[in-house]
């Protein structure tokens, strides 16, 4: 196995795997308000966060920003009980989208200093660290993409067997996330 294909494996399990929960409930709070056709606003808001996360990846993993575990693990509670209360209270949904690219940036910080040690001690040892932090991005990316068409599929489905429109879904699963986070503060 090729470096490359390590670390973008690493970036797609860091993404798809149950671990990554905090991941995957932020990543469905984001996208709930978004429909197929709006798959290139997707694309930039899964984009937006892949930045984020890897901007404040390597800012950590050069030492530029530390910040203690148990602050950002709370932290990035936080950002998915606010992307999913702002599902259920902001009644424009054009507004709540565009809110959502601002959410996806300033979280996705957060969230990339979260995986920050683990990181750091995959690549310990290493003198070059920049192209194993692309490679890990580009899995990263992948992933959300992938887990994005997942979503937008669910819902489809969810709206055609059981709620027949879209905010009616993005309030119920929003209200779930929010009990599930709520529970683990």
């Amino acid at each position: 196995m090729t470096d490359f294909e390590l670390y973008f494996k690493l970036g797609l399990n860091h993404i798809l795997s149950w671990s990554s929960i905090d991941h995957i409930l932020f990543l469905l709070a984001l996208i709930l308000v978004f429909s197929f056709k709006d798959w290139r606003k997707l694309v930039m808001l899964v984009s937006l966060f892949t930045i984020a996360h890897t901007t404040s990846l390597f800012l950590s993993v050069f030492g530029i920003v530390k910040v203690a575990e148990n602050v950002i693990e709370t932290l990035i509670l936080y950002t998915i009980l606010i992307t999913a209360l702002s599902n259920i209270v902001w009644t424009n949904h054009k507004s709540l989208a565009r809110v959502h690219y601002y959410f996806s940036f300033f979280f996705g910080l957060i969230h990339g200093l979260g995986f920050a040690s683990d990181f750091k001690l995959m690549i310990a040892g290493q003198s070059h660290k920049i192209l194993p932090l692309l490679e890990f991005a580009l899995g990263i990316e992948t992933a959300q993409v992938i887990l994005g068409l997942i979503i937008l599929t669910g819902l489809v489905i969810l709206q055609k067997l059981w709620l027949k429109n879209a905010r009616e879904s993005y309030i119920l699963i929003s209200g779930i996330i929010v009990g599930y986070v709520l529970a683990l503060l």
